[in-house]
């Protein structure tokens, strides 16, 4: 059997550019179709599905808290576990307040140098030491003075490691001071001001000490008839 073909070339590019817009139609619209119906189901998922979901997770809570509730003396229990859970950071960060007992019988100076303290004040937000107080002569209460500038403590970070040796006091501040009649006697009251250092109270800190190292200062003290040096040998360390 004999076929002739009788269309053109043109005819023959024609038809098959009909074919190609076609097949290019078609997968358009295929594609328009399924993005509309992927659309179509986020839509339903948010809108629906999604909102199912919280609904299902809030009535779960309230369940639960209910539950809870119905627990007797709950709160005293779940009050209590976080003031423990609380402890390690308030132990952590306490202040060694008793170390003050020691340090006082260092930062007093050996007689006839020695000062009589009334008040003694610690803020601990401030880091701030308040001491007021009354001495012989202002050159007994101006050797007090030196020796807050002077004093110095040692401690071991942790426990561990060599000795850490510092000042105790960045700050010493007179305050105030004058003559005073007290008892019939005339004194010297005074009130100074300290901003100590954070490690003096640290908790943290293991055998620590004051000490005052034994030194000549100010020429008040040197021109003192009561004292050749500043401080006795028996306190310094």
């Amino acid at each position: 059997m004999i076929q002739l073909n009788l269309l053109p070339d043109l005819k023959k590019e024609y038809i098959k550019a009909q074919k190609t817009k076609s097949l290019v139609i078609s997968i358009s619209i295929l594609t328009t179709i399924g993005s509309l119906g992927v659309s179509a189901l986020l839509f339903v998922y948010v809108t629906f599905l999604q909102q199912l979901q919280i609904n299902l997770a809030t009535d779960d809570i309230k369940r639960k808290e209910l539950q809870l509730r119905g627990i007797e003396d709950i709160d005293k229990y779940l009050t209590v576990q976080a003031q423990l859970a609380a402890l390690p950071d308030l132990h952590n960060n306490k202040g060694s307040y008793d170390r003050l007992f020691s340090f006082l019988n260092v930062l007093n100076p050996s007689a006839p140098n020695n000062i009589n303290l009334s008040t003694l004040q610690v803020n601990s937000a401030e880091r701030s030491m308040t001491l007021t107080g009354t001495s012989a002569s202002f050159e007994t209460f101006n050797v007090f003075v030196d020796t807050l500038k002077n004093a110095e403590i040692s401690y071991k970070d942790g426990g561990q490691g060599d000795d850490i040796k510092k000042k105790m006091f960045e700050q010493v501040l007179v305050v105030a001071s004058g003559l005073a009649r007290t008892e019939g006697k005339t004194l010297v009251s005074f009130t100074v001001k300290t901003i100590y250092d954070p490690s003096v109270f640290n908790v943290q800190n293991i055998d620590i000490k004051a000490t005052v190292p034994s030194i000549t200062t100010t020429q008040s003290v040197t021109q003192s008839p009561q004292s050749g040096q500043l401080f006795n040998d028996s306190k310094a360390q």
